[in-house]
């Protein structure tokens, strides 16, 4: 009774909300303001995003990748906001999806209530993450005038995003997430092709340091990486010829738009990947090796028709792979960088400096004062927070793997495809973050916390329920 005539007030205030935006929508278009039109659409708008989170909170996760996967579509930068407040389209993300949960425990009755992720991952070892964390911050606060709510604290609040997960099925997100990635793959494909022939970039970063220019930013790499290694699982799993024909060209395609990105920390973590997905997979290989004949035209189509379309592509994938770390001014800046922070470091080794403080350093005769992140944020960590930090993200990183692999173990033959796939894109996260400003970035920040959720939905135990309707489903 009493949840009843709660939900009822809540009701009530939500009804008194819209009526009061009305009076002001009323108001602002009897004086003939242009600004009528945006409070037209507000009310709409909100309850339309309402009633779609509502339905289905897993859409933020979804949402969180996408955001990065249709790039350079503008959805990762701050919003335009005044007083000098940054807010991220993924800090809205998190906290829609932690006050959705909030919402739907407190007005759905007992037996409706959202659950939880059964995992240690977000007990103790993120308390302990979030301890440091925060006193790292503070201390950057106090003695550099560093803001509270900046990148450092997002490392701690993204977890939320595990809120947007918690009824989530695997067998659900598995099949969202080869429609998103495959869509992802023909824009990214799209983009490329479009940039190739207007000789346009789609990232400001376009000049490389080993001679040539990127064609898509190099962030998107860690997203086709995901796309090409969800290709190959599907290729294992899916029986049917034109499918499986379907899953090859889309692998082909997420190769071609990860070329295009000339991200070589990627191409190094696939070198890795794609030879363990063949080696746990066998049928890839046999599959894709039977359908070679098939595709082989197009294949030699393609290598006849891009070097016309751009006859600088290969040379400079063979001199962004071979060059030297001598010749290489942004391994050198890097090399520069890491040292000016590590001075950081040696100052106070346990506990940290705090976060704020600038890095300055002298390269071809140019003095350039950074930010903490030496496009590493191992040593980011470290310098702000010390070993006490570090090590409380190494120990998070380190239960995500336990935890994940105790799934791994009890699941089905899906559920496992599924987490081998999630952590094997985290990977791909993880190594770019030690080559560059990857999760000190607001919205791939958010996507790597994304998959060190994702795998938490397998909850050991439920495999007999999931083992019959998954082939019926994906």
């Amino acid at each position: 009774m009493l949840e009843h005539g709660f939900r009822r007030s809540a009701a009530l205030v939500t009804v008194a909300a819209l009526a009061a935006t009305n009076v002001a929508l009323g108001a602002v278009l009897a004086r003939g303001r242009p600004e009528g039109v945006a409070l037209a659409v507000l009310p709409v708008t909100l309850i339309a995003i309402g009633s779609l989170i509502a339905s289905n909170r897993a859409i933020l996760v979804f949402a969180a990748i996408a955001i990065n996967l249709f790039s350079p579509i503008p959805l990762t930068g701050a919003l335009p906001l005044h007083g000098g407040i940054q807010i991220y389209p993924s800090d809205l993300l998190v906290l829609l999806a932690v006050a959705s949960w909030g919402a739907a425990w407190l007005l759905n009755p007992k037996e409706e209530r959202p659950s939880v992720l059964g995992t240690r991952l977000l007990g103790w070892p993120l308390l302990l993450f979030g301890a440091t964390l925060v006193i790292a911050i503070v201390r950057g606060h106090e003695r550099y005038g560093e803001k509270l709510l900046s990148v450092p604290l997002r490392f701690l609040i993204y977890a939320g995003i595990a809120a947007a997960v918690t009824d989530l099925k695997p067998r659900d997100a598995y099949r969202w997430l080869v429609g998103l990635f495959y869509a992802g793959t023909l824009w990214q494909t799209g983009v490329a092709i479009y940039g190739y022939a207007t000789g346009t970039s789609a990232t400001s970063a376009v000049v490389l340091s080993t001679g040539g220019e990127r064609v898509l930013a190099g962030s998107t790499a860690i997203f086709m990486a995901g796309a090409l290694l969800l290709a190959l699982l599907n290729v294992e799993h899916d029986r049917s010829a034109g499918r499986t024909t379907l899953h090859l060209a889309m692998a082909g395609l997420a190769t071609f738009a990860l070329v295009s990105t000339f991200q070589r920390t990627t191409f190094a973590a696939l070198g890795i990947l794609v030879p363990l997905f063949l080696l746990a997979f066998r049928r890839i290989g046999l599959r894709t090796a039977a359908l070679v004949p098939l595709v082989a035209p197009v294949l030699v189509l393609a290598a006849l028709l891009v070097p016309r379309a751009d006859p600088t592509l290969f040379p400079t994938f063979a001199d962004r792979i071979t060059a030297s770390p001598s010749t290489d001014t942004s391994a050198q800046w890097r090399q520069k960088a890491v040292s000016a922070v590590w001075t950081q470091v040696r100052e106070s080794p346990v506990t940290g400096v705090g976060f704020g403080r600038n890095a300055t350093f002298e390269i071809d005769g140019v003095r350039t004062t950074i930010t903490q992140d030496p496009h590493n944020q191992f040593i980011y960590l470290w310098a702000g927070g010390g070993l006490l930090l570090l090590g409380s993200f190494i120990l998070l990183l380190l239960v995500y793997l336990i935890e994940s692999a105790r799934r791994f173990r009890r699941g089905t033959s899906e559920e496992r495809r599924f987490i081998f796939w999630a952590v094997s894109v985290w990977f791909v996260f993880l190594v770019n973050s030690a080559t560059g400003p990857t999760i000190t970035s607001p919205s791939l920040l958010l996507t790597f916390w994304v998959f060190m959720v994702l795998p938490m939905t397998v909850r050991p135990g439920d495999g007999a329920a999931a083992r019959a309707t998954w082939r019926r489903d994906v």
